[in-house]
């Protein structure tokens, strides 16, 4: 008697087992080919982004072999405004195409940057899940220098995108378990499936980056039914300072982990956030690669509160920012330089311009008199 009620417990647990959505069967195909780059490169990288002085000084170490390969993932027009020196230019949304990828070195390091580290945080993430080396220019342009026509963007700061909305400390735990979704690209390869999956996400899905108040009004419209799902990528231990009502925690390393993917659901909008912006859109993007409809809230943590100590990270400030160089058409133009003094030949000769239009201006109003 007792054999047969313990081999009727495990006939059940097996039965509930093989019935749960999540677990009727294990990530396969394409899906489990992107989701596998993804926990290679989460599982190595460092730091997905650069800041501004590190690639500077990089660039300005007088050793050439170290200098990384830039890409502006900009608008074709807005990187003609200016660039990085040096700077190719490749549109975020075509990064994924053969013919933009066979621009790109894989045996050196490629550093993205956009308008303000998002759009280049998506670029550098689909590279690394194809294999290259690439990291991402932390606050992209916007960190890079203060020329605003050369962003041709708002600017980070108390009185454009940075808000003080509520926030909880309480623990917000995932219960329910859902399906993988299904990703079959017809390609053939893991290269191509990935590089294919990247190049439709790009084109065809739901904008990824989300503003704090198109998120807060969402979760405060009234309509429970259209509230999305919220995920913080921050660590637990930044996330118990305080997160988003509502929302679960999944460190942006841990994102692709079978057991955590199996807490979102296929058929529901995801949204993520983190403390700038940056991993979050790791996470947003990778999930989008899987099939998600996954949106990451811009400037994350940093949009959404003015509190300091839950943001856990210094907050981005114009003030303090650094100034390099540019080149294009929005950049000063200025004297060259000598030594660190300015050339003596070039100041005379543009005084001498200066005063020779001064007395060809004299002497035309004379002659009119």
């Amino acid at each position: 008697m007792r054999n047969k009620v313990l081999s009727l417990l495990i006939a059940v647990s097996l039965l509930a087992i093989a019935v749960s959505p999540a677990f009727a069967e294990g990530p396969s195909g394409d899906f489990e080919v992107i989701r596998k780059a993804a926990e290679k490169y989460l599982t190595t990288v460092k730091s997905p982004v650069i800041t501004a002085d590190a690639l500077y000084t990089l660039l300005n170490d007088g050793d050439a072999s170290n200098d990384p390969f830039i890409l502006s993932v900009r608008k074709p027009e807005d990187y003609a405004l200016g660039h990085i020196p040096g700077a190719v230019n490749i549109f975020y949304k075509d990064i994924a195409k053969p013919e933009n990828l066979a621009k790109l070195p894989k045996d050196k390091q490629i550093v993205t940057y956009c308008y303000t580290g998002h759009t280049g945080q998506i670029a550098a993430t689909i590279l690394n899940l194809l294999g290259y080396n690439a990291v991402n220019l932390k606050f992209g342009i916007m960190g890079w220098t203060k020329n605003d026509k050369v962003l041709n963007q708002k600017r980070f700061g108390p009185d454009t995108d940075q808000r003080d909305y509520p926030l909880e400390t309480k623990v917000n735990e995932a219960t329910a378990t859902y399906p993988y979704p299904t990703v079959s690209t017809g390609a053939t390869g893991d290269f191509e499936i990935i590089r294919t999956a990247a190049d439709k996400w790009l084109n065809t899905a739901k904008a990824p980056i989300v503003t704090a108040d198109s998120v807060f009004e969402n979760l405060n419209d009234g309509d429970a039914a259209n509230n999305p799902v919220i995920v913080s990528v921050r660590a637990p231990e930044h996330y118990a300072l305080g997160h988003i009502p509502g929302a679960i925690n999944i460190f942006y390393k841990d994102i692709v982990k079978p057991e955590n993917l199996a807490k979102l659901p296929p058929d529901k909008r995801i949204v993520v956030y983190c403390y700038t912006g940056h991993t979050g859109m790791v996470a947003a993007t990778i999930l989008g690669l899987l099939g998600y409809d996954a949106g990451n809230i811009k400037y994350g943590m940093m949009g959404w509160t003015k509190d300091d100590k839950v943001l856990a990270q210094p907050r981005y400030d114009v003030n303090t920012a650094p100034d390099y160089p540019v080149e294009g058409t929005a950049a000063p133009t200025k004297l060259p330089v000598t030594g660190g003094e300015t050339n003596l030949t070039w100041v005379v000769l543009v005084a001498g311009i200066a005063a020779l239009s001064a007395g060809s201006a004299l002497y035309a109003k004379r002659a009119t008199r």
